[in-house]
């Protein structure tokens, strides 16, 4: 009786822990927007010179970070401070020629969305209309998923999709929002570049580097972020005039210290988010991360009584906060539905004699997460994410079944799962 009360506490602070890191995501993501909008308008009011001085700040302090984090304390065992946060790191590392590729394309589309994000903040002055904005790229991750395996969306996703969808143009079509033309960069060049960066980023992540090793995040991240600031740079020179190197050089070194506020608040946002994933499933984590939607607006309630000159006037107008609250809540009740729809599950595969290096084939497919080796009647176990039980039978298990030397197969969809 002891030993089950002891492990029915384990999981339950397990999942606790979960949740709270999920949670805390969302909230230094809500934070990090609030300081992004407050140092842009008070201490560095021109777009360009901010995005140029916030990235590369934000690529130094990411550096100096892993370079403490990658301090051994296991060198037998490969082990370092950084390995807490990501069981693949052990120290700072040039990106294998492997995923090189990936990364510079998620960098440059990551570079054309962080510029958007910029003109945004900087024109916007409104915490809860830049936050929903943040979310749209997960429309466009949904379409590309379909049509990379070729499958139909299901009654949820298509729900989902127009319930985001609506509620990001309600919120940006209120009067004084923002501009018209804004919400078209919000929706094409924000929203596509996020969703590309993020795809090619996960081919990075899952590329297989070496025997039994992926690319670590740690290490993703930061070179993410020199592709990202170095292609951003070399957009920007046009627009670079002698006011933005004046305040490079003259303004930057006395707001260091207020800068550093949003690149700490995004870096811990970040690790957050990766120490959740690690221990839940990833539409969870994202439906949970998404109560950075409900801080934003009393965020930037508490942003106009403090600093009125800084974030953008609360109309006292009742249809306004009507038309605010109800888009506000389509976005979230889309994500919410995205994330009760995908289910997980296992995959127990038995292998022909002689087939057993198709490890690495099976891992490559979209929706596989995991392959292990086992022991006793079957000979792989396959971990796989899916968007919904049709789309499992479909696409996914009819992949591994006409693998080359798969034999025979079962499936265990997971009901209910404890950590």
């Amino acid at each position: 009786m002891r030993a089950r009360w002891r492990r029915q506490m384990g999981t339950r602070r397990t999942r606790t822990a979960f949740y709270l890191l999920a949670l805390a995501s969302g909230v230094f993501l809500a934070f990090s927007v609030f300081s992004d909008i407050f140092v842009y308008k008070v201490f560095l009011p021109h777009p360009i010179a901010f995005a140029l001085a916030a990235q590369w700040m934000g690529f130094l302090f990411t550096l100096a970070v892993i370079l403490v984090l990658s301090i051994p304390t296991n060198r037998a065992r490969r082990r370092s401070l950084g390995t807490r946060f990501d069981r693949s790191f052990y120290h700072l590392t040039i990106p294998s020629r492997k995923v090189v590729f990936s990364i510079l394309l998620a960098g440059v589309f990551a570079g054309i969305a962080t510029f958007a994000y910029y003109l945004v903040t900087g024109s916007s002055g409104d915490v809860s209309t830049v936050l929903p904005f943040a979310q749209f790229s997960i429309i466009y991750l949904m379409i590309g998923d379909l049509i990379l395996i070729r499958d139909y969306p299901t009654n949820i996703e298509v729900q989902s999709i127009l319930a985001i969808t609506f509620g990001v143009l309600l919120i940006g079509m209120i009067p004084g929002a923002i501009d018209p033309i804004l919400l078209i960069i919000v929706i094409t060049l924000w929203g596509g570049g996020r969703a590309v960066s993020v795809f090619f980023q996960s081919r990075a992540k899952r590329r297989e580097i070496r025997p039994g090793a992926t690319t670590d995040s740690l290490n993703l991240r930061l070179w993410l972020l020199l592709i990202l600031n170095t292609f951003m740079s070399l957009v920007m020179i046009p627009f670079i005039t002698p006011e933005v190197v004046l305040l490079l050089l003259f303004q930057l070194p006395l707001i260091i210290h207020w800068l550093l506020i949003p690149v700490i608040l995004t870096f811990f946002s970040f690790v957050f988010y990766i120490q959740a994933l690690g221990k839940g499933k990833m539409s969870v984590v994202q439906g949970i991360n998404s109560i950075s939607i409900v801080l934003g607006i009393p965020l930037n309630i508490l942003g106009v009584f403090f600093f009125p000159a800084v974030f953008s006037t609360i109309s006292p107008d009742p249809f306004f906060w009507f038309l605010r609250i109800i888009g506000t809540v389509f976005v979230i009740s889309g994500i919410i539905a995205l994330s009760l729809s995908e289910m997980r599950g296992y995959v127990l595969v038995k292998v022909a004699p002689g087939c057993l290096d198709i490890m690495t084939e099976l891992y490559r497919i979209r929706g596989v997460k995991r392959v292990s080796f086992t022991t006793g009647r079957w000979d792989l176990m396959l971990r796989i994410d899916i968007r919904s039980l049709g789309s499992a039978r479909a696409k996914i298990l009819r992949k591994i079944e006409e693998t080359r030397g798969v034999r025979d197969m079962e499936t265990h969809l997971i009901l209910k799962e404890w950590d």
